[in-house]
């Protein structure tokens, strides 16, 4: 019932964009304004020489490839960000979370929204007081899922407004699903062909806005298949449940026990 009820109102709000289009002549759905991204600049923005953005520098010279990109500093990022000739990639924190942010560049006064700024997506990627390492290992994962929903996003307005979760519906068989760090971690690292590795990730401080999420990757082709966004009130939220697991084994995934080889 609540995925038919999310598939509905994805239908609506993609009715009420076409019809806001027609009527106006100046409001596009949210593909509309992708549309330019492959032929567009994307600034990495970067303040420092922390690990984490020395992991995101190495890792988008290798993994970058669906617009050509520069690095930039935060003055530049300052100086461009209202240009809607460009779009940016950010490391940036909200409610004890890290993020990679993909954002396109615009001014809010515009009248036209296809030349306003909107975000096209954030990745979480760490928690901030209390960084695993994970994160390292990951990023260029984080850069590819990122990459892939863009691709996405730029061909269906579903994808573009429903987001990460929208790999939810897809089939797991014969995948191997490791929700145990550090197995996930060896599969990861061997580039296990058919694994899915868990990550979960969640804030140290709990507010009233806290979430945390869980994704479930692919080991060797980087893709997303498991994506949740969820209240965090403590440590036992930012753990795969045996519901999530029992999901995923309707779905055909093979769910490999802790110290399993």
């Amino acid at each position: 019932m609540k995925r038919r009820l999310q598939h509905l109102f994805l239908t609506l709000v993609l009715l009420l964009c076409d019809t806001a289009a027609f009527a106006q002549g100046k409001v596009y759905t949210r593909k509309a304004r992708l549309e330019d991204f492959p032929t567009r600049t994307t600034k990495v923005v970067l303040a420092g020489n922390s690990f984490m953005e020395l992991a995101l520098r190495e890792e988008v010279a290798v993994h970058w490839r669906i617009s050509p990109y520069e690095f930039c500093s935060p003055e530049e990022y300052a100086a461009l960000r209202s240009s809607n000739n460009y779009y940016f990639l950010n490391l940036a924190q909200q409610e004890g979370i890290a993020y990679l942010i993909l954002t396109k560049g615009g001014r809010e006064d515009e009248t036209e929204s296809l030349r306003k700024p909107f975000e096209v997506v954030r990745i979480p990627i760490a928690s901030v007081d209390d960084p695993s390492g994970r994160e390292l290992l990951f990023m260029g994962a984080f850069l590819d899922i990122l990459q892939a929903f863009v691709e996405e996003a730029i061909v269906s307005d579903k994808t573009a407004y429903a987001g990460l979760a929208a790999v939810n519906n897809g089939k797991l068989t014969g995948k191997r699903v490791y929700l145990d760090p550090d197995a996930a971690d060896e599969a990861f690292a061997r580039q296990e062909r058919n694994a899915l590795v868990g990550i979960t990730i969640a804030p140290v401080q709990i507010t009233f806005r806290s979430v945390c999420y869980k994704m479930l990757v692919s080991a060797d082709t980087h893709e997303l298949f498991y994506f949740d966004k969820g209240r965090y009130k403590g440590p036992n939220d930012a753990r795969f449940t045996d519901a999530e697991a029992k999901r995923f084994d309707r779905r055909g995934a093979i769910l490999v026990e802790a110290g399993a080889i």
